[in-house]
């Protein structure tokens, strides 16, 4: 038998189903091998609508940028793939009620793969990387369809 705390979030939904059906508290700690105190503490806490997530980290102060200032800040980098840090700011605190600083848009960046670590201020997609890219359409653009299968299929 497991403490309460150790109840997975399955076994949790496990005793609120069973429960729901009719079951009674022994019928029910017996089907999801937990202690009676364990699945009467579980239920109530259900009943009263104080069951919390334990997985999800609620300590510390409020993120400055919620989900829906994430998908914000997507749509911001996908308009402007060379916007630095500084000029996403500027986007961002354009028409809201809280500013947010160049320091949180980075860690957001990072948090949603965005932005390598070495690129802080400068662009997403630079001038070396436009370049390259054309050289590499340029160079292949006038390949034949043959020319190509010769290399997909060669031995080297």
């Amino acid at each position: 038998m497991q403490k309460r705390s150790d109840l997975s979030d399955v076994q949790k939904g496990m005793i609120m189903g069973f429960r729901a059906k009719g079951g009674s508290i022994s019928e029910t700690a017996e089907f999801v091998n937990c202690s009676r105190a364990a699945m009467v503490k579980v239920y109530r806490a259900w009943q009263n609508g104080t069951v919390q997530n334990q997985r999800r980290g609620k300590c510390g102060a409020p993120r400055a940028i919620d989900d829906r200032g994430e998908r914000r800040l997507q749509r911001c980098v996908r308009a402007d793939r060379r916007a630095t840090v500084e000029q996403l700011t500027t986007k961002m605190n354009q028409g809201a009620t809280k500013s947010v600083s160049q320091t949180t848009i980075q860690r957001t960046l990072l948090r949603l793969g965005l932005r390598s670590r070495r690129l802080v201020r400068a662009p997403m997609l630079t001038a070396v990387h436009r370049r390259r890219r054309l050289e590499f359409a340029r160079q292949y653009s006038s390949w034949t369809s043959t020319e190509w299968r010769q290399v997909a299929f060669s031995d080297e």
